[in-house]
């Protein structure tokens, strides 16, 4: 990295050169207002205890950053999984097996969409021999409910700490209650959400402040989620049946800040329980109804844990293509296990129209146009590459003669333009 620039901090106390290593982070120590520009990368370094449980926090001030933690060798220990925003907190936990010299390495989030330059606070915290007294006893407390299959505490946890907020002053007071009530009593479920969705006590409350209704409302739909287990047993068992490789991971049913119905980590199926048991605002749901829809989320997210992780090195790269089919496969094998349809009325009407938008975009590096895009899509649904790689998938199906091996293929598929083209969806298309 060129150095662009030397400056001193006074207030920090240390020297500052941008793109070299920034010595001695002091635990328990806030250091304020350090600038990351676009050039800028910066390293910090820091001793850490075994066994020790440390809290990282970041502060991002008009600028979204992309943070790892690393070994002593480079290895990462944790990274951040996506920009969240370009003002407010970013924060992990960490506990090191073996005593050392750790780094945290941070700089500017690579996003047309990111300022520039901006500003950022850091802060480690150390955790006292009586804070991770209190961890070991609430870990054997929860070791019932890690043991289980599904798990379902965390929701009792989440509404506890919502109750709880009308004894709150302030906004840190709220955040503090927060934490100690849900996200300091989690599960190893919930471990594993918090790490992917890195979400924070502070999150939670101002998505709460901005959604008090909603939560409000999806509460009775949310403890359905504890009468689940049984309908989660259906979906492995009708998975085993129709992918003879499937292998069952544990489910979560946690409550998060409205962005997540669904995701996986290396060990879990992880459900926000909140957007899964609602289906909509002004409507409530039968108890049929929200099971129904937790067995198709779950039965989709499964299908993300038996696929392969990385597309074979050897095909075509073509991320938007690659990313829709595999979202499009989940939807597709979930209808079969959960015996659910789903319609989508504008894809349906305007298919002819998507794929010919879709097939300019193929191969973009840039998905936002057809994932992940449900607060930036304007005029018209969002995630409709979920839809088109649906419609890949089920044309491949359909010309199938052995079906049965037609969900493996699906399922394993690793060359996103080898499969478009043996689905013959595009040829279809032009009849």
């Amino acid at each position: 990295m060129r150095i662009t620039a030397i400056s001193i901090l006074l207030v920090l106390g240390f020297l500052q050169i941008t793109g070299q290593t920034l010595q001695n982070l002091e635990l328990n120590k806030e250091y304020k207002n350090i600038e990351v520009t676009k050039s800028s990368s910066l390293t910090f370094t820091l001793d850490l205890s075994k066994n020790g449980i440390y809290q990282f926090s970041i502060l991002q001030q008009g600028i979204a950053v992309h943070y790892k933690l690393l070994d002593a060798a480079n290895a990462a220990l944790y990274e951040c999984n996506y920009p969240d925003d370009f003002v407010g907190y970013e924060k992990f936990e960490y506990s090191p097996s073996n005593k050392g010299n750790f780094k945290l390495a941070i700089k500017r989030f690579d996003d047309p969409e990111n300022p520039d330059s901006g500003r950022i606070t850091i802060h480690v915290k150390s955790l006292n021999k009586d804070e991770i007294a209190l961890r070991t006893k609430i870990k054997k407390e929860l070791e019932p409910e890690n043991k289980k299959n599904v798990q379902t505490i965390d929701i009792d946890h989440f509404w506890e700490a919502f109750d709880n907020l009308k004894n709150c002053k302030s906004f840190s007071d709220s955040a503090a209650s927060f934490q100690k009530l849900y996200l300091d009593r989690a599960t190893n479920g919930l471990l594993d959400f918090i790490q992917v969705r890195e979400f924070t006590a502070e999150k939670f409350v101002d998505a709460i402040s901005k959604n008090y209704s909603f939560y409000q409302s999806v509460r009775p739909n949310t403890y359905q989620a504890k009468k689940a287990e049984p309908a989660i047993e259906q979906v492995f068992t009708r998975f085993k049946e129709l992918y003879p490789n499937f292998k069952p991971f544990k489910v979560c049913f946690a409550i998060g800040i409205k962005n997540t119905g669904g995701t996986v980590s290396n060990e879990f199926v992880l459900i926000g329980t909140e957007l899964t048991t609602s289906l909509g605002e002004n409507k409530k749901p039968t108890d049929e109804e929200i099971i129904q829809k937790i067995k198709s989320i779950v039965a989709h997210e499964c299908v993300h844990t038996q696929q392969k992780l990385h597309p074979d090195p050897e095909a075509i790269k073509c991320e938007l293509l690659y990313k829709s089919i595999r979202e499009g496969a989940c939807d597709f094998i979930a209808e079969l296990v959960s015996r659910n349809d789903k319609k989508n009325e504008y894809g349906d009407k305007h298919e002819a129209e998507l794929w010919s938008q879709f097939k300019n975009e193929l191969c973009n590096q840039n998905i936002g146009n057809w994932l992940y895009n449900g607060s930036r899509s304007k005029n018209k649904p969002s995630d409709l590459g979920y839809y088109i790689g649906y419609k890949i998938v089920e044309s491949y199906y359909n010309d199938a003669k052995i079906k049965s091996q037609a969900i493996i293929d699906i399922i394993e598929l690793d060359d996103p333009i080898g499969f478009l083209k043996l689905s013959r969806y595009d040829q279809k298309q032009k009849n």
